[in-house]
């Protein structure tokens, strides 16, 4: 069997159960059984990683209270590695400014994420689920520097009409949300800066996921195990199909795979 260096985790419906509250930290929805997992996995010579879609001072609480180091946040266009900004992908200007016009004539509101925190305007309705660590923007304001993505609301029937050709993608991330990001900007691309930072190849990293969007994380590890939750179209891509996450899925794939002993 490869020996595994690396563990990349997803948060929202991997490491954190999404039927609990979510008014909850994070890491009171993270089952114990998973808590114990990374930890036996760090004393195995696995890094484990958090790799999510979201804003990387929202995660950074969670990344402690599970000892973890490094992390790709905002779907990879942010990446930690041991407390160390490796890399930001961060929108040009010039198409900033037309995407923000472009939601503003089909009238869907947006949050603004940098490296640094979530930007929202004032007459906003739509607030996500960032309830707390916004700055305000008034109507005049010039929009931040070093935009990693736009948070905008996510239902069946809601177009967001981005130009094929456009370098931008739309990419749902939970069950009503989604980022608008550079294509460029993936989990996988976050997974290959961490492996050259640690100097292993791609086949001794492991990835755990659920949801649509940690399909190009599959496809960049040796070895992706789906959580008993996940999409169906993930569990196809997965070598590895686990319980849920309330079923202490993290802590059956561990044991199962050997990684960890009980």
């Amino acid at each position: 069997m490869e020996t595994y260096r690396v563990a990349f985790f997803d948060i929202d419906g991997t490491l954190a159960d999404n039927h609990l509250p979510h008014h909850l930290p994070f890491a009171e929805r993270v089952p114990d059984s998973a808590k114990l997992a990374l930890k036996k996995l760090k004393e195995k010579n696995i890094e484990p990683v958090i790799a999510s879609g979201r804003h990387y001072q929202t995660i950074t609480q969670l990344a402690e209270t599970l000892g973890v180091d490094s992390i790709i946040s905002s779907n990879g266009n942010c990446v930690h590695y041991r407390g160390q900004m490796i890399h930001e992908n961060s929108i040009p200007p010039t198409l900033l400014t037309q995407l923000v016009d472009h939601l503003r004539e089909q009238d869907i509101e947006f949050l603004i994420e940098t490296s640094r925190g979530i930007y929202c305007y004032e007459s906003n309705k739509y607030h996500g689920d960032h309830p707390a660590e916004k700055t305000f923007l008034k109507e005049n304001d010039p929009l931040p520097e070093n935009v990693l993505q736009l948070i905008v609301p996510w239902t069946e029937e809601i177009d967001f009409k981005l130009d094929p050709h456009s370098p931008l993608i739309a990419e749902k991330v939970a069950p009503v949300a989604a980022n608008i990001h550079l294509k460029t900007g993936t989990k996988a691309e976050g997974i290959h800066k961490i492996c050259a930072s640690m100097r292993i190849t791609a086949e001794q990293a492991l990835a755990f996921g659920d949801e649509e969007n940690d399909f190009t994380m599959f496809e960049a590890v040796g070895f992706p195990v789906a959580m008993g939750n996940a999409a169906p179209a993930l569990k196809e891509k997965a070598a590895h199909i686990t319980s849920s996450v309330s079923d202490n899925g993290i802590w059956n794939a561990c044991v199962e795979l050997g990684l960890i002993t009980e």
